[in-house]
């Protein structure tokens, strides 16, 4: 275990872990997992992550473990080794059996990773992410998977790899209509004419709890936003595009290679504001 990072496995504070305690989450990628960040020792929007934890529990055959409980154990933590702004990751797999099949098996693992939040490169929010459209990688909008945040992140990496091979900081991915989906780790959103737009969940991009804050944003400010099926060329005619999730935040977004290049993050700057102000309230 690095010095830097805690781990919380099945409800007490351990050192490291052996190979029989993860076997089933490594060999099959029969788990889930949730990241959260902390504030001045807060944990922001913990019961929309637990809510989306359960949903991927319920899809997958999973016991949950007992949410109070382990609320109350990451927080001490946080305060016992004065995190006051942390990166929390929340994992559970299938304890048994070592068979393919679960055969009923319900009980989990679970193990929370606790370290120090590093924030993403001061510059992309100065300047803008710079994308591509992945030519490897279709999101498949029928799957279950692209309803939950499962082990195999086999398909985000590639896409990760994809970006860098080119230079670029990140890969937007189509899904298997060719409607634009999401980014590697994250929700896409267009700005046109003071209206926001996104793809609907129906395209198969994750429901994220940074996405759903954006539409509470925009209620509270009589922002417009619609949700929708948009193929490439409608970002030729968006003014701005920004990505969204739990680390970034609101990611604006310079460039989408042959597709889209802005000359100013605006309102996109103006969403940031908004959005900070929330995580500052309820992390006070």
């Amino acid at each position: 275990m690095k010095k830097s990072e805690i781990l919380i496995f099945n409800g007490k504070k351990v050192d490291d872990l052996e190979y029989e305690d993860l076997k089933r989450g490594f060999l099959y990628g029969d788990g889930i997992f949730e990241t959260l960040i902390s504030r001045n020792f807060k944990i922001f929007r913990f019961e929309q992550h637990w809510e989306r934890l359960e949903k991927g529990a319920n899809i997958c055959d999973f016991e949950m473990p007992y949410k109070e409980r382990l609320k109350k154990l990451i927080e001490d933590i946080l305060i016992k080794y004065r995190l006051k702004n942390s990166y929390i990751r929340i994992n559970l797999w299938r304890k048994k059996p070592q068979t393919f099949s679960p055969q009923k098996n319900r009980k989990t693992n679970s193990l929370v990773i606790i370290r120090k939040l590093k924030n993403y490169p001061i510059k992309f929010y100065r300047e803008g992410m710079r994308c591509i459209i992945s030519k490897r990688i279709r999101k498949n909008e029928k799957s279950l998977i692209s309803q939950i945040k499962s082990f195999n992140y086999l398909e985000n990496i590639i896409l990760k790899i994809e970006a860098e091979k080119e230079n670029f900081d990140d890969a937007i991915v189509l899904n298997n209509s060719g409607y634009i989906c999401e980014g590697s780790v994250s929700n896409i959103f267009f700005v046109k004419s003071y209206k926001i737009y996104t793809p609907s969940i129906e395209c198969g991009c994750l429901d994220g709890i940074t996405r759903r804050i954006l539409f509470e944003i925009c209620k509270e400010n009589g922002i417009e936003i619609k949700e929708g099926f948009f193929k490439l060329d409608f970002l030729k005619e968006c003014e701005e595009v920004f990505l969204t999730n739990t680390l970034m935040g609101i990611m604006p977004v310079m460039e989408i290679k042959d597709y889209f290049r802005t000359k100013g993050f605006k309102f996109t700057k103006n969403l940031i504001e908004k959005y900070e102000q929330i995580l500052k309230k309820e992390t006070l």
